[in-house]
């Protein structure tokens, strides 16, 4: 079972709405379906969803999970919100680079780290994902495809440099 994301395709930004939890309390009762349009009404009235059992168990997503997702869905509910794993909304490798997650579970994509973290160079970058527990994937991949991911997100974090700047940084 993989992580399940609440993705508005307006704004391309992504969200972590808690793995399995996610998964019994709205995709099994049929709150939600992968690659569908999520009704934003219904998944904040699924209070099996939002009120898990208070324990150690649970705290994650009192503490991570929920606090970021609820700013999300009041943020983006007039817009298209889909429900699914990456490949439901993002499924390109290039156009995954559109995207930017925010929340739990963060891999920061290119977006992130020139909108969010406000990185102006490829050395912040690079300091960054040596500081973190978990790089993002895309980080890592510098050995397959042409060009690689790595590179490719290099790229991407360059394009965005010189939208935000233009020569400027």
């Amino acid at each position: 079972m993989n992580n399940r994301y609440l993705a508005c395709q307006d704004c391309k930004i992504y969200i972590d709405v808690g793995y399995r939890w996610a998964y019994w309390e709205l995709e099994e009762p049929g709150i939600v379906a992968r690659g569908d349009v999520v009704n934003v009404e219904a998944v904040l009235a699924a209070n099996s969803y939002w009120s898990p059992p208070r324990d150690e168990g649970s705290r994650w997503l009192y503490e991570k999970v929920f606090p970021p997702l609820r700013c999300f869905l009041q943020d983006h509910k007039s817009h298209q919100i889909v429900f699914g794993e990456q490949d439901d909304f993002a499924p390109l490798e290039d156009e995954f680079f559109d995207w930017m997650q925010l929340g739990f579970a963060l891999m920061p994509t290119p977006r992130y780290l020139v909108e969010v973290l406000g990185l102006k160079s490829w050395d912040q970058v690079r300091v960054y994902m040596k500081e973190r527990k978990l790089p993002a994937a895309w980080w890592e991949m510098t050995w397959c495809g042409d060009p690689s991911p790595h590179e490719t997100g290099r790229q991407k974090f360059e394009d965005l440099l010189k939208e935000k700047y233009g020569g400027d940084r």
